[in-house]
């Protein structure tokens, strides 16, 4: 199993179009443009983008993805095999344009990587673009536009770190600028982050061929017919529970002895090499889970350990859920540098706190364990409820002659 840093790591669309800031990036521009002056005004082809947030209404009865999704049928089979191997398909539905040759009728369709999500780009025989390396060009038409369902979850204010935000009467909102807060004159394309009522990711379109193009891109933006997730809120739409207070922490008491952990468990500890300033950390009892077997797992530059338990709901390799699959129905592992920023649902003594990873969930219910005085989030989760997860935080443990 392989577990992408997603709280704090940088999506990237490698080569073709911009970048998803990370979770720290997204919260503080958007914290600072949202004490810049607010304006309105009438959606035009010649929208200005300004220093300030401009909020454009189109028709206040319409949002572009309202309208009769796109056949399955039309949609290119390299477009349908991206989502289909997307990681977050349950909660990402395809959007794709009812009329690609209105685009460009010179530009050519190809897939392009996004991280734990999925994105296809269109190339120009000429014209501006980006080259594989990542840098602009004047001519070479790569990646000209495109369009991409992140990997990120929707929090529900990504719009508004930029210029200028579209509004829909369905509560879906657009908002773009140049990419990195470019000059206009760097060769930057535009960039919009676009969060569609009822899914549960940040979608990302780009055009390095103006506004024009950029709007009427996002303006032909359609679901797909049989390419749909469910529906999912966004983190800002999400109950937040209160916060339980757990009285005095499990990793003060008395540590265990090592002979009482798993050889795995021991083993990615020591030899995969401790994160400096993380203490080893160890279940005392599995509760509901008692039985499984411990593994190693693999998140790179971490620590994680994975327990197997035949017949109960877990995921697949690829972090799609089962019901009785039997894979990681618990794990433990570290996160380094996290920016991971949850609703607390835990709380000790001590000032600890275990934050809820809320959004579509892969890992049954998950925290993210944030230990006063340590150098690294835990990642705790189980596919066994949140009454065995609440079990797991209450038998965290130190390890003797442990990291």
């Amino acid at each position: 199993m392989r577990r992408l840093a997603a709280v704090a790591a940088l999506l990237t669309l490698a080569g073709s179009c911009a970048a998803a800031p990370s979770s720290t990036d997204q919260a503080a521009v958007g914290a600072s443009s949202t004490t810049a002056p607010r304006t309105t005004t009438i959606p035009t082809a010649t929208t200005v983008v300004t220093t300030t947030t401009a909020i454009v209404d189109p028709d206040p009865d319409w949002a572009p993805w309202s309208a009769p999704a796109v056949a399955g049928v039309a949609a290119p089979n390299a477009f349908v095999d991206q989502w289909n191997q997307a990681e977050n398909r349950r909660w990402c539905s395809a959007l794709f344009p009812d009329d690609p040759v209105a685009l460009g009728s010179d530009a050519t369709l190809r897939p392009a990587a996004f991280a734990g999500g999925w994105a296809v780009a269109w190339d120009r025989p000429q014209g501006p673009g980006r080259m594989p390396s990542g840098e602009y060009c004047e001519d070479c038409g790569r990646g000209a536009f495109g369009v991409a369902g992140t990997g990120l979850r929707a929090a529900g204010d990504e719009p508004d770190r930029w210029p200028t935000v579209i509004e829909y009467s369905d509560g879906s909102r657009v908002g773009y600028g140049f990419e990195g807060d470019a000059d206009p004159t760097s060769g930057a394309p535009l960039l919009a982050y676009l969060l569609v009522k009822d899914e549960g990711c940040l979608y990302n379109a780009w055009s390095f061929l103006g506004e024009d193009h950029l709007l009427t891109l996002v303006g032909r933006l359609r679901r797909v017919e049989g390419l749909e997730g469910e529906p999912t809120p966004w983190v800002s739409e999400l109950p937040v529970p209160p916060t339980v207070d757990l009285g005095d922490p499990p990793w003060t008491a008395e540590p265990l002895d090592p002979s009482s952990v798993p050889r795995a468990a021991h083993d990615e500890w020591v030899e995969a090499g401790s994160p400096p300033g993380c203490p080893m950390l160890a279940f005392a009892d599995l509760g509901e889970a008692a039985g499984a077997t411990a593994r190693r797992a693999t998140n790179s530059g971490e620590m994680l350990v994975a327990w197997d338990l035949p017949g109960a709901p877990g995921h697949h390799g690829d972090s799609t859920p089962c019901e009785d699959c039997g894979r990681g129905v618990i794990g433990l592992g570290t996160f380094q540098f996290s920016s991971f920023e949850g609703p607390v649902a835990y709380s000790w003594s001590d000032g600890s706190e275990a934050r809820l990873r809320t959004g579509p969930v892969t890992y049954g219910a998950e925290v993210f364990v944030r230990v006063d005085g340590f150098a690294c989030d835990y990642w705790v989760w189980s596919h066994l409820g949140d009454e065995h997860l609440l079990h797991l935080l209450t038998q965290l443990r130190r390890v003797a002659e442990a990291p």
